[in-house]
């Protein structure tokens, strides 16, 4: 479970640039900003109010440290778990507050606070009409909450008997991890079960339970182009199923000799993911059979990570001090470092 800010208030102060790239003042303070770019999560520390969302330019040229606190005079929460967009809204979902702030996502002003029958958020999904929100505490509660788009209203919680993770939307339909993994008395990690769930939001009830091979722990859980795409890490191999949203069937790709594979993203139709060596690779994802290409090896113990615009971003997360983002570009060659916040934990594109 994640527990636990990014750049300083001139963001170059604290930035540290490889060779190729100019050492700027990005100070962006003073002027008047739609964050349109590259917004940064940081879960700040576990117990404390001081999670905060960091703003940086697409091309790496400028950013802003903690855009919502000054933009409503007061803290953003415990634990910024994850990011969701809607329209001209951005979804905070705040884990260890029991809350999700709505705030514009071009200036950041907050519009709402949702409490209503909320513990423990995780992850976020939309359709058109309601958004979907996991809560896990890994005991006792278990359950995906509806809610109503137009005015935030609860409509009902779907319990679950294990688990409560990852949730996407692929072809109408929400996708629910709804298995993942537990700890025997010695610490060894072991899976729970093998089960995506999903459920349809014309009834908002369980449609279909897919039950994946028992090969593994279900790592990651993402949606790209109408289809879900489960991550599963085995100790030999581990795997990718393609699962159809709307009838539950999936296919596999193995990725041979990969053990203990994690943070599975998608773009322009490749794979990109991490081993437990802190290797990051390729794969084309429309030839089952091709080689995944190593691309670099990550310092430290990458925590947060995405693909977004041909840039890799990799978070080197500390819950003590300050963090690093390690960005590269997608042959693998490192083109920007620099500082960020107590537990950096996502990139998203705004």
């Amino acid at each position: 479970m994640k527990f636990n800010k990014f750049l300083t208030a001139v963001f170059a102060s604290t930035l540290l640039v490889v060779a190729s790239c100019n050492d700027d003042d990005f100070d962006l303070d003073n002027q008047e900003v739609s964050y349109s770019g590259i917004l940064i999560s940081n879960e700040g520390s576990f117990n404390k109010p001081d999670a905060t969302v960091d703003f940086v330019t697409a091309d790496l040229s400028a950013g802003k440290q903690d855009i919502y606190t000054p933009a409503n005079n007061e803290n953003l929460g415990d634990v910024l778990q994850t990011i969701g967009f809607k329209g001209t809204n951005a979804y905070l979902v705040l884990n260890n507050s029991n809350k999700i702030v709505i705030a514009n996502r071009f200036n950041f002003q907050k519009n709402a606070t949702v409490t209503s029958n909320i513990v423990n958020p995780r992850y976020i999904a939309f359709t058109e009409s309601q958004y979907y929100v996991t809560n896990n505490n890994f005991f006792d509660v278990k359950k995906l909450n509806i809610y109503n788009n137009a005015d935030n209203a609860f409509i009902k919680s779907i319990d679950f008997d294990r688990y409560a993770e990852k949730v996407v939307e692929a072809s109408g339909n929400i996708i629910v991890q709804t298995d993942g993994s537990t700890y025997d008395s010695n610490w060894n990690e072991l899976p729970t079960g093998h089960t995506i769930t999903i459920v349809k939001p014309t009834t908002n009830a369980v449609d279909k339970v897919v039950t994946l091979p028992d090969s593994g722990i279900i790592k990651d859980l993402v949606a790209y182009e109408g289809f879900a795409y489960a991550l599963v890490s085995g100790t030999a191999d581990s795997y990718i199923y393609k699962i159809n949203a709307t009838d539950g069937t999936f296919t596999t790709t193995t990725l041979t000799g990969l053990p203990s594979v994690q943070k599975l993203r998608i773009a322009s139709g490749n794979f990109y993911f991490l081993d437990m060596g802190n290797k990051v690779y390729s794969k084309n994802m429309a030839i089952a059979t091709s080689t995944p290409t190593t691309l670099f090896t990550a310092t430290g113990t990458p925590y947060g990570f995405d693909v977004i615009e041909g840039k890799i971003f990799l978070s080197n997360a500390s819950f003590t001090e300050s963090s690093t983002v390690n960005v590269y570009n997608l042959s693998g060659s490192q083109i920007k470092t620099f500082r960020s916040g107590i537990g950096t934990n996502g990139f998203y594109k705004n």
